[in-house]
């Protein structure tokens, strides 16, 4: 462990580093700049997700460690696509994977550059999609919805109808392009209009939704998302690097990569251990979009499922370890000599025991060659009324590397 610890305040709590000052100092400041961040989000808030990476975290990130034109950054948790995103405004260039086919998609979508022509292109469908959702909302249209009895259980009947009838009118686009927007688009509402009590809470809850309501929601949410792809359109440098994305379980990245790929930053947010099931929580939306998340089920890394309360907490603990050593041994092989990984973290809750992150990735650095360089931690609430969890950022580095970054 090098360097004192040292505490921060902050106005979204105390931050506390220790580490290499010359690293410690710009995970302390992308902690901080989540607080009170007056940037837009340009168009990071387009589709709820999460657990998704602060944009400020990313932001501060790629500007304090690239290396020039040309970086290369690597994030083997994708997600929603927020390192790509920012990659892209910041002129890196970006490659990131996930097994979940929806966030690809969502990656994909929220990373388009789009010009005027192919966005009023885009309001013209999304306003024809919507007049025709509208009309089989009136006209009382008896569309069937392509889910499963399980699945219709989580819709009021007329909801059921008219988001059925939306996705219908969707699939008709011709445009590929279009249509994978606007599947998007049915995306970001879909869960709002079911049962479901929020995007982390598969519990039932009523809603009283009016007939229409869910079209009126589907096109205010389309012309967000062009609105938004105006204001990344202008944010984009010229010339810049399209992000690339791939499906892979980030433990066998190398593998599917099967070539000489390095990167000058892994910048990326594992799970937390113990914290979410991906599966559960997009599983609305895979079932509308026809999504087979078998990879998702039987390879989610860190799922809740897997690890939480009521599972002995000494198997979770290996578990869990065996899956960041896995991790941890793809992101060593991927980097450059000298590159950097820098990985958002959160405590895990193994069995219903609390396990420090940051500890737990220092411990296990040196098994995939890696050291410890620098860690930045601040408090999270805990929504179940308990003590805080913290929240880290932890810089690691590829074993044998000399010297403070300059």
């Amino acid at each position: 462990m090098t360097g004192d610890r040292q505490a921060l305040s902050n106005v979204g709590g105390p931050v506390e580093a220790r580490g290499d000052m010359a690293f410690r100092f710009p995970l302390v400041e992308a902690l901080r700049a989540q607080d009170g961040d007056e940037r837009s989000q340009l168009i990071h808030g387009f589709h709820a997700y999460p657990a998704r990476m602060h944009p400020a975290v990313a932001r501060v990130l790629l500007r304090e460690f690239s290396v020039g034109p040309g970086s290369e950054v690597l994030d083997p948790f994708c997600g929603s696509g927020t390192v790509a995103v920012e990659a892209l405004i910041s002129g890196w260039g970006a490659l990131g994977s996930d097994l979940d086919p929806l966030a690809l998609r969502l990656a994909r979508v929220k990373t388009e550059r789009r010009g005027p022509k192919t966005r009023t292109r885009f309001l013209d469908r999304l306003a024809a999609i919507g007049a025709a959702s509208a009309a089989r909302v009136r006209d009382r249209d008896d569309v069937q919805a392509k889910i499963s009895a399980d699945e219709r259980r989580w819709y009021d009947v007329h909801v059921l109808k008219e988001l059925a009838g939306l996705l219908e009118e969707i699939r008709k686009v011709d445009d590929e392009r279009d249509r994978l927007a606007l599947e998007m688009v049915f995306s970001a509402i879909v869960v709002k209009f079911s049962r479901q009590r929020s995007e982390t809470a598969a519990r039932t809850a009523d809603k009283r939704l009016r007939k229409g309501l869910v079209t009126e929601f589907f096109v205010r949410k389309g012309e967000e998302l062009a609105a938004a792809w105006a204001e990344l359109s202008a944010a984009i440098p010229r010339p810049h690097h399209l992000p690339r994305f791939l499906l892979s379980d980030a433990r066998s990245l190398p593998h599917t990569l099967a070539g000489e790929y390095r990167c000058d930053l892994v910048l990326t947010s594992p799970p937390y251990g113990g914290t979410y099931d991906y599966l559960h929580h997009h599983a609305r939306r895979h079932a509308w979009l026809g999504i087979n998340p078998k990879k998702l089920r039987e390879k989610e890394i860190g799922a809740r499922r897997y690890l939480s309360r009521g599972k002995d907490s000494g198997d979770s603990r290996t578990r869990w370890d065996d899956e960041m050593n896995a991790v941890l041994g793809s992101i060593a092989e991927l980097l450059r000599p000298d590159a950097v990984a820098v990985l958002l973290v959160g405590d895990a809750e193994l069995g219903g025991q609390r396990v420090a992150a940051d500890q737990q990735l220092e411990r296990l650095a040196p098994g995939s060659e890696l050291e410890f360089v620098a860690a930045a931690s601040q408090p999270r609430p805990d929504w179940r009324g308990g003590p805080p969890r913290r929240e880290h950022l932890v810089a690691l580095r590829r074993a044998g590397v000399a010297g403070s970054r300059g």
